[in-house]
């Protein structure tokens, strides 16, 4: 099965563009029992408001080590390791105006193909907070939105969107980005492919909340938990069937690291991943994963080649804090001539 070809002969199509959250992370090593006094699990995602934040900060300060700060954003993310391999990428978002220089908004693409509005408001921030204990190095995520929740509140140009190939959308706290989200794809009547990865904020509203985005999406990226939630169904293959039946044509179970395991019309692929390096930080690697599957998508690779894509680039960029070990055209190019070495020897055995 080949899952998409690119039109990247055409001078005129961009690759992806993203619509999603634009964050400020902290990355913080934590004593457990702080954690657990806050009630904050790892693995777990929160949303907290400016007062929680105020009352935490100073005891985070006194007990815990900052490790770096860096970017972020679900979408944010993805379209900044699509850019690092090579492709055309553009972003729809809000950001706090004095934040803009640390929010590195040529990452997500040039000036020309941003959609950025710049406020007064202070930029999104998310800590990750990762416990000494966990030898995996997976972190509880707390988030404020701040200037997220305009985002998309300006208008809309569909006719600016619609010279990408690919629209990846993730989530928002409030509900005016949702909205923003849903009437863009209401303009852009199917000329856009979409890609959505809703996170557990967006899943904890339902299928019938989310119909307008789904029944437009062609790649759904979830972990187990987000499946669930989702679909109110503990049996994933019920929930698979569920969302296919809306029209979506691949879904990507994110298993954190057990791998992926992917679902189409025509088959299913269970992969674990490679073993990474050494492991500092896994924040944002389902968003590398993610970008690695779409990455494989543009090329016109088929399915088994795009998994291993999104294995082997979520598996590099937890070597590194942030943005620092995203993968970049080598390793693109890489699993792109492993992918195509394996198909030329199975047609001829």
């Amino acid at each position: 099965m080949k899952t998409g070809g690119s039109q990247r002969g055409n001078a005129e199509a961009m690759d992806a563009i993203g619509f999603g959250s634009l964050n400020l992370d902290e990355f913080w090593e934590a004593p457990q029992e702080l954690l657990d006094a806050q009630g904050l699990k790892i693995g777990h995602e929160y949303v907290r408001d400016v007062e929680w934040f105020n009352n935490f900060y100073p005891v985070l300060k006194a007990r815990g080590f900052l490790k770096g700060v860096d970017p972020g954003g679900s979408a944010a993310n993805m379209i900044a390791a699509l850019k690092r391999m090579g492709f055309s990428t553009g972003f729809i978002g809000a950001a706090g105006r004095e934040d803009a220089k640390q929010l590195r908004l040529d990452e997500l693409g040039s000036p020309t193909h941003l959609r950025i509005l710049l406020t007064d408001l202070p930029s999104g921030r998310c800590l990750a907070l990762l416990s000494r204990k966990d030898p995996q190095r997976d972190r509880a995520l707390v988030i404020l939105p701040n200037a997220n929740n305009l985002a998309g509140s300006e208008g809309i140009d569909a006719e600016f969107v619609s010279q990408f190939q690919w629209l990846h959308m993730t989530s928002f706290v409030s509900e005016l980005p949702l909205m923003n989200q849903i009437t863009l794809l209401r303009h852009l009547e199917g000329r856009v492919q979409v890609s959505f990865d809703p996170g557990p904020l967006y899943c904890r509203l339902g299928v019938e909340v989310l119909k307008p985005i789904l029944q437009s999406t062609k790649i759904l990226f979830v972990t187990e938990d987000e499946l669930a939630l989702l679909s109110g169904m503990n049996d994933a293959g019920r929930s698979v069937r569920q969302l296919v039946n809306l029209g979506i044509r691949i879904v990507v179970v994110k298993k954190g690291s057990a791998g992926i395991h992917v679902f189409s019309e025509e088959r299913s692929i269970l992969k674990a991943p490679p073993t990474p390096v050494r492991i500092v930080d896994r924040t944002g690697a389902g968003d590398v994963a993610a970008a690695g599957f779409v990455a494989g998508v543009l090329a016109g690779a088929d399915l088994e080649t795009c998994v291993d894509l999104a294995l082997a680039a979520a598996s590099q960029s937890v070597q590194g804090y942030g943005r620092s070990a995203y993968p970049d055209k080598t390793l693109l190019r890489q699993i792109l001539e492993k992918g195509r070495d394996s198909s030329q020897n199975c047609s001829a055995s």
